[in-house]
């Protein structure tokens, strides 16, 4: 007998107390009512409160690891003008229910996009608060059933997306450890150990020495290393410090950048 291959849900999401719980909740019931089975939320990616430049890191890097047909469903809160609830499907097969806050820009432009549509439900039709749960939820439900695009929403032109960028040298990530990730797509051609003036939003804040082995330095040493995600994103941190990011008062959306010294 031939087993349905389960699909994917990914929840991105900055509403990580109860919400969570109601959203999982309400995804669930939809699924099953629709009496779809063959399927599996994954846990939560979570969003710091209003960050369109981490949802979209995160996105972008969780739309090269999953394979097509999962499907990635943002609720978060982002720009104050209650954007378009969007929905599509990239070229690589990954389908996204969201908004048009520009969270899903780095995705679309590196995978490209098969399909966009406008939702049909929005603020004028149904104005209940948590849109989240009460509009994309119910819209991801029925994508992953099957049904119909034209029937949940109208083409929408890629040229309508909100014109997003993350700049150079933009702190996309900091992970539990407070390792930064930098979005800045230039070689890192350094030798190993060469000492470097790091600094945060143009101001000089720290020495450290760039290396190929971050965790191969003495404790306490700032590290400039090319990272794990993206093919080699630079990424900084102090070797085994629990916060590097907390210790040079560094959040998602600062800028750092670095000279020889």
């Amino acid at each position: 007998m031939v087993q349905l291959k389960r699909r994917k849900v990914i929840i991105f999401t900055d509403c990580y107390d109860i919400a969570y719980n109601e959203i999982y909740q309400s995804l669930d019931r939809n699924l099953y009512e629709l009496g779809m089975t063959n399927y599996r939320i994954d846990p939560f990616v979570a969003i710091p409160n209003f960050s369109i430049i981490n949802a979209a890191f995160q996105i972008r890097l969780l739309g090269e690891l999953y394979e097509p047909e999962s499907l990635f469903l943002v609720i978060m809160n982002s720009q104050p003008n209650n954007p378009e609830r969007i929905f599509g499907m990239t070229s690589n097969g990954i389908y996204f229910v969201g908004n048009n806050s520009g969270y899903f820009n780095w995705l679309l432009e590196d995978f490209g996009i098969h399909y966009l549509y406008k939702n049909h439900i929005d603020r004028e039709k149904d104005n209940r608060s948590f849109g989240g749960k009460y509009v994309q939820v119910p819209t991801a439900c029925k994508i992953l059933l099957g049904q119909n695009m034209e029937e949940l929403g109208a083409p929408y032109d890629a040229y309508l997306l909100n014109e997003y960028k993350i700049s150079l040298g933009t702190v996309v990530h900091c992970d539990n450890f407070g390792l930064m990730k930098i979005y800045n797509t230039s070689n890192l051609d350094f030798s190993e150990g060469q000492e470097l003036q790091i600094l945060i939003n143009d101001m000089p804040r720290c020495k450290a020495i760039f290396s190929n082995h971050f965790k191969s330095h003495p404790d306490d040493t700032w590290v400039l290393f090319r990272g794990s995600s993206l093919g080699g994103l630079p990424e900084l941190g102090k070797v085994r410090s629990s916060n590097s990011a907390e210790i040079l008062n560094v959040k998602v959306g600062d800028r750092i950048s670095w000279k020889i010294v």
